[in-house]
């Protein structure tokens, strides 16, 4: 090429990039616009007192979005993605602005034990938002912006809303003290696993204290609620069941209520399963040593994907991820359904039973597909 013609080519891949500036500029200016509508529409459900979510409508939006981006020559999946990604922002924003409104929590105290833990830090901030004045007690406070004190007994009588954040093991004997002390206010733990703490809160429920059992199914770094579960447990109280769901009326969360076994039960599969699986498949990855650069390298988008959520799990606590397995008197039986899974795929690979590996495949996909389609059409 001649220098001409590379003066031309640049030139004109210059005047490209300016363009795509523009059009850059022109994207984010628009998001810009439709969050001040966004706002408009948030403020007017709080006015009317109209819920967060209206599913109707985000599939309304998604499907119009997809058929725009059809009619362009555009991805359909980009379409999805893009506006399944603004739906949940703009209902983290209308969130927010729902919970600083409420004035729930006004006049009002709430003490968390254990606040200055990520979740406990996450519960101290959102009761904060809806307006309580909130109380952490903590062996390490750190420097955050609530009242922290050493001995939560002392500022037990003047609570509201008392919330049980420590590690699971130690909850149950705080939850033991609680019930030899009988508090006025609403208390709830928020335990991954509820099993180790049975005898706290059967002990509170026969103390007569208004109790219940919560469960966030998220992370501390959660901003809006939108397509997050909580998890409500009814340990005998529906009163306090009730008090407790509606600390999170504000929120764009779906509750969810569950017995105390049924819980248990069900965290063996959702968090269970799903740890022991990466956990696994991390320390498998990591055991290829020196292959692990190259595999990142070359690998398939399945292989990234199943890598990035094992990466993320590995990097959580362990002890916590421990006591999940342990503490759960319902890991044995799941363990044993993956394990004879994985030995009958092995065992069809082996015997080249090609048959048996389609199978197991295709009856997994469609009882897998069944049930998504069937949870899509009650949500």
């Amino acid at each position: 090429m001649t220098q001409k013609n590379q003066e031309t080519t640049a030139d004109q891949l210059q005047a490209l990039r300016k363009r795509l500036d523009h059009v850059d500029g022109a994207i984010i200016e628009a998001i810009a616009e439709r969050q001040q509508v966004v706002a408009a529409i948030g403020e007017l459900k709080q006015h009317h007192n109209t819920p967060l979510r209206h599913y109707a409508r985000e599939r309304e939006v998604i499907e119009l979005g997809m058929a725009r981006a059809r009619t362009a020559g555009v991805s359909e999946r980009i379409a999805r993605e893009i506006f399944e990604t603004l739906i949940h922002h703009s209902l983290g924003k209308q969130e927010h602005d729902q919970c600083m409104q409420s004035g729930q929590g006004e006049g009002r105290k709430a003490l968390v034990i254990g606040g200055a833990g990520r979740m406990g830090d996450w519960m101290a901030r959102y009761l904060d938002t809806v307006g309580y004045q909130v109380t952490i007690s903590d062996l390490n406070p750190g420097t955050g912006p609530f009242e922290a004190v050493r001995d939560w007994e002392q500022v037990l009588d003047e609570q509201h809303v008392v919330v049980v954040a420590v590690p699971l093991r130690p909850s149950n004997k705080i939850l033991m003290r609680l019930a030899q002390l009988r508090p006025r206010a609403l208390i709830f733990d928020i335990g991954s696993l509820k099993s180790p703490m049975q005898q706290g809160l059967a002990a509170l429920q026969e103390a007569g204290c208004r109790v219940c059992s919560v469960h966030p199914m998220f992370g501390p770094n959660e901003v809006g609620l939108s397509g997050r579960q909580i998890l409500f447990v009814d340990v005998g109280h529906a009163a306090a069941l009730a008090e407790a769901r509606a600390l999170f009326a504000p929120t764009a969360a779906d509750c969810v209520e569950l017995s105390l076994d049924a819980h248990d039960e069900v965290m063996a599969w959702v968090l269970g399963l799903s740890h022991l699986v990466n956990i696994a498949f991390a320390d498998a990855v990591a055991q290829s040593g020196q292959h692990v650069p190259l595999l990142k390298r070359i690998s398939s988008s399945t292989f990234n994907a199943q890598l990035q959520v094992a990466a993320q799990v590995v990097s959580e606590n362990p002890r916590l991820y421990y006591e999940i397995q342990q503490g759960n008197g319902r890991t044995a039986e799941v363990v044993e359904h993956f394990q004879a899974s994985l030995a009958g795929l092995f065992e069809a690979i082996q015997g080249t039973d090609e048959g048996r590996f389609m199978d197991t495949m295709m009856q997994a996909h469609e009882q897998l597909s069944a049930q998504v389609t069937e949870a899509a059409v009650t949500s």
